[in-house]
């Protein structure tokens, strides 16, 4: 996988921030080595990276207001990088689930559901399935699609994770949860809610037929964005007179 230093980004991000990057004294002159991993002739015109791209890469190193995010742009890393998500996010509610009913703590349950590998908060997610909006190659939009389409699977999993929220709603009944900030107590509340919406406050009956709702809902956003792809002209190749 490419580096920080060496990815360009996406168009989005790029016509956002270049004309800040363009204004420091320095980013033109910013020299960043391309990877040999990555032919970057291959990608369109508008996608390639330029001295603008690499800079702000760079300067995404050290800048919290650059997002953080290392675009994937070929299907081999998008498809890579979403199955490692996605094995991180298992192994991580696995190790909360793991934890003992007596001892659950901040930084065992909460913490856990607020950070990477978790979805909400994890920049690897938006860098596998956002491209499927905006890319014209096609295998990209696929991969990306497909990412999404698998996140938000897992997505419904996690939150039936019983023995989870079990755990989370343990938690919030310590006086280490009630001596919490105002700020991680709305979290606490947020991700149990998360849970609980997801029908794990309900009986088994009903909880089940929730989850065969939600799986339902998924694949019916999975048909509709297929149909997106399908009816999108291809942007790299505009009409002429």
């Amino acid at each position: 996988m490419l580096s920080p230093s060496t990815k360009p980004l996406c168009p989005c991000c790029f016509k956002a921030f270049s004309s800040s990057i363009l204004e420091e004294s320095n980013a033109a002159t910013v020299t960043i080595e391309r990877s040999p991993l990555f032919d970057f002739s291959s990608v369109c015109g508008t996608c390639a990276p330029s001295d603008v791209e690499r800079a702000l890469a760079e300067k995404a190193k050290t800048d919290p207001t650059v997002p953080p995010i290392i675009w994937l742009l070929t299907p081999l890393e998008i498809q890579e990088t979403a199955a490692r998500v996605l094995e991180e996010t298992t192994k991580n509610l696995d190790e909360i689930a793991a934890v003992n009913l007596s001892e659950v703590t901040f930084e065992n349950t909460v913490f856990k559901l607020m950070t990477p590998p978790n979805y909400k908060t994890n920049p690897q997610v938006a860098a596998c399935k956002f491209l499927q909006h905006c890319s014209t190659d096609s295998e990209i939009c696929e991969a990306a699609s497909k990412a999404g389409s698998e996140f938000a699977k897992s997505r419904v999993l996690g939150r039936m994770r019983k023995d989870v929220y079990e755990r989370l709603k343990a938690y919030s009944l310590t006086d280490e949860c009630k001596n919490l900030d105002s700020y991680n107590q709305h979290f606490v509340k947020s991700a149990l809610q998360d849970f609980e919406r997801a029908g794990l406050a309900l009986s088994e009956e009903d909880g089940n037929r929730l989850q065969q709702l939600l799986e339902q809902d998924t694949a019916v956003c999975d048909e509709y964005k297929k149909i997106l792809v399908m009816t999108t002209p291809n942007c790299s190749s505009p009409k002429t007179n």
